[in-house]
């Protein structure tokens, strides 16, 4: 149905023009012509592919990197905006595939890109990021696909309004003693929830901003769209829960995504921008829910990993992103525990430590998001969810006001037709103000970023076939030894990649001559538990006969090595 908006502000449209800028974000159609161009200027470097479309048609895009057969090297794959409103992770995925790129010509990275490739995909979310350049601005993580989010028969019905006017949906406050919010101490224009356990009383009802257009006692709770990416997939899924769908993987997005990754049998890590963190805080070792039968916790060797890995991200001057856990039902998750992949996650950039100045990072376990995820606040459950205020807030208006970055819009009272008598005021945060800076302020992650991607693609695993041996028994009959080295600093693949069934192990392929004969030993097996960085697999034959004897030992995310060896 066609949407209803209230206008009590005769100023409302002149203090949005003043608040709101895009910033230099990125939208499909310049994301499309960026990708182009990378692609044409580096074509001997670049492939650029289309794996899916949106319900809207809408490409997503991958930007493949690396020299010659890219699909038959090991490789990195890095995800961006699942959220929708991300569009920070976006920009940081482009300007680290242009510094990847441009910086090729360098010895370093040029022996790099003959033996890695890296997959960049900027966006997943096509639909809900078009929300940031649309006339009315909000924080949207659902897909375009209408969904009767709340049961009544109806799609799409019960979206938010903009009450005042100023082109962004922000909330709406209303006095009431029966409110669960108070007003921040640091800052009397932000609200918090009230703690009753520490006396605390509560001042105001909060939501987004809007009306109850189905008349169902809910605000806003069935908007465009209705499914979360980061909601949707296999690990963790929680169904009848808000924005996660009838059935996991049940989008066009991330439907596309999954497949294309198991086509894609070199992939062996995986980083994901987007809001949760084990890059700058490495996951702990939990014994039980590693062991348990379904596996929720990250294995031994794995935590190690993530520790190394962790060590190679800070020593960038990427520190301090505060701790953002994972949830359930997104996709980092299903990355390391449903595809067996190294999945490692980050926003990539962070508001700073210190509030005065831009440029440093915030304490390390530092409330999640201020105020909550985003992204949340448009759909059901708005009322008294915690996307809508946190004393963290406060910081972030002392950030912004020093970096000269409108992020308020101030309360103002509006006539509210389903408060009548009350007083009802429209204002909050800016939406997208979180975690999406100008532009210019995350080239300097973008560039830790891609000495990141560099030192991690350094450290991967490479198999070689070294300390080959031939011992004659007898006449005609010789024991052939070998050593599988990797000589990365990285397993051939994670612990939990022991157990998935999919995970491409080390192959072991021996080839005797015709007039040769295995008399011990196996022409083909698997290495079924993973190399450690720098480990060795030892392997023998007995082979009777002459002739050229031929091993090789690949893997689609480790590589591949050869070795003939002429029995006499």
């Amino acid at each position: 149905m066609r949407k209803r908006f209230i206008s009590t502000l005769g100023l409302g449209l002149l203090l949005g023009g003043r608040l709101w800028a895009q910033s230099g974000y990125t939208d499909q159609a310049a994301l499309t012509k960026r990708l182009q161009q990378l692609n044409a200027q580096y074509k001997n470097l670049t492939s650029l592919q289309s794996i899916g479309k949106t319900s809207t048609g809408k490409d997503l895009w991958v930007l493949s990197v690396g020299q010659g057969d890219r699909g038959k090297k090991p490789a990195v794959v890095i995800v961006a905006n699942l959220e929708g409103w991300h569009l920070a992770g976006t920009e940081l995925t482009l300007q680290t595939a242009e510094k990847l790129l441009s910086g090729a010509s360098s010895d370093s990275v040029a022996r790099l890109l003959t033996s890695k490739t890296f997959y960049f995909l900027p966006n997943l979310n096509p639909d809900a990021a078009a929300q940031y350049f649309a006339k009315l601005k909000y924080e949207r993580s659902s897909t375009a696909r209408p969904v009767d989010e709340d049961r009544d028969g109806r799609v799409d019905e019960d979206g938010p309004e903009d009450l005042n006017g100023d082109g962004l949906i922000t909330q709406i406050r209303i006095e009431d003693p029966t409110g669960t919010y108070r007003v921040a101490k640091g800052d009397p224009r932000v609200l918090v929830k009230a703690d009753a356990a520490k006396g605390e009383q509560g001042q105001y009802l909060m939501y987004t901003e809007g009306i109850d257009n189905d008349k169902d006692g809910a605000f806003n709770e069935d908007g465009l769209g209705g499914i979360h990416l980061n909601k949707n997939f296999t690990f963790e899924y929680e169904p009848f829960k808000p924005g996660s769908g009838d059935y996991p993987v049940s989008e066009l997005e991330n439907r596309a995504l999954i497949d294309w990754l198991y086509e894609n049998k070199n992939v062996y890590a995986i980083l994901t921008f987007g809001p949760s963190n084990n890059l700058t805080e490495a996951y702990k070792f939990d014994p039980m829910k590693a062991n348990q039968r379904v596996v929720k916790g990250w294995q031994a060797k794995d935590v190690a990993v993530n520790e190394y890995v962790s060590k190679l991200y800070t020593a960038t001057g990427l520190k301090d992103a505060p701790s953002l856990p994972s949830t359930k039902g997104d996709f980092p998750s299903w990355a390391y525990y449903h595809f067996g992949k190294l999945s490692f996650s980050t926003p990539g950039w962070w508001m700073p430590k210190d509030t005065a100045r831009a440029g440093s990072p915030r304490p390390a376990g530092a409330t999640p998001v201020p105020g909550g995820r985003p992204g949340m606040g448009a759909g059901r459950g708005a009322a008294a969810s915690p996307a809508l205020g946190s004393e963290e807030d406060v910081e972030l208006l002392k950030w912004a006001k020093a970096n000269n970055i409108e992020a308020f819009v101030e309360w103002k009272e509006i006539k509210h037709p389903d408060f009548p008598g009350k007083k009802v005021e429209v204002g909050g945060l800016v939406p997208f103000v979180k975690w999406n800076p100008p532009v210019a302020m995350l080239t300097p992650a973008a560039e830790k970023h891609a000495s990141f991607l560099l030192s991690v693609a350094k450290a991967m695993p490479e198999v070689e076939i070294v300390n080959v041996q031939t011992e004659t028994l007898s006449p005609g009959l010789n024991r052939i030894t070998v050593d599988v080295h990797n000589k990365g600093l990285l397993p051939t693949h994670s612990e939990l990649g022991n157990r998935v069934k999919y995970e491409d192990r080390l192959k072991i392929v021996a080839t005797p001559a015709k007039n040769q004969k295995l008399v011990s030993g196996r022409t083909h097996q698997l290495v079924r538990t993973a190399i450690a960085g720098n480990g060795v697999e030892q392997l023998t034959w007995l082979v009777s006969g002459t002739g050229t004897f031929t091993i090789e030992a690949s893997s689609a995310p480790a590589g591949s090595s050869k070795v003939t060896v002429n029995l006499k």
